[in-house]
């Protein structure tokens, strides 16, 4: 149990809170770049405090729903890797952990925003209403990813 409670200290929450500080940023950003668009004028402290207010906002459901959904495609991850992982090298092993999990990590962001879609009849993230905004979302997953692999890859070395 105390190895399950440090995995989850030391490889999971930090990788949950760089995919969700992305994607609360990059929704942001792509609301507050439609409002330039509609020549809303915009000062940088207008900026930080919506990137702030997001943060804070969506934290307790699109924070949520984000740790659910990469926790489910990490495990899924880890069942492929400890399946497959004893017939690769270690240093193959090592790239190969990397590409599946940010693989993981951007497809499982994918995978949640259209599920969204028809279970609430809304997009609730407006900034991932346009492609450009699903793609960026799907950035923050692939990063979130990667920090997991890499994190996860030194704690397994050692």
């Amino acid at each position: 149990m105390n190895n399950l409670i440090r995995r989850a200290i030391f490889q999971f929450i930090p990788s949950w809170a760089v995919g969700f500080l992305l994607a609360s940023v990059f929704h942001s950003s792509a609301v507050l770049i439609g409002l330039l668009r509609i020549e809303v004028k915009l000062t940088l402290n207008d900026w930080l405090f919506m990137i702030w207010h997001d943060l804070l906002g969506l934290l307790p459901t699109y924070g949520v729903i984000i740790a659910a959904t990469l926790l489910l495609a990490f495990l899924i991850t880890h069942f492929i890797v400890n399946r497959t992982g004893s017939r690769i090298s270690k240093q193959r092993l090592s790239s190969i952990r990397f590409t599946l999990f940010t693989s993981a990590g951007g497809l499982s962001f994918l995978l949640m925003l259209l599920a969204m879609q028809p279970i609430l009849n809304v997009t609730l993230i407006a900034g991932a209403r346009s492609t450009l905004g699903l793609l960026a979302q799907c950035c923050a997953g692939i990063c979130a990813g990667g920090v997991y692999s890499y994190l996860s890859n030194s704690y397994t070395n050692n």
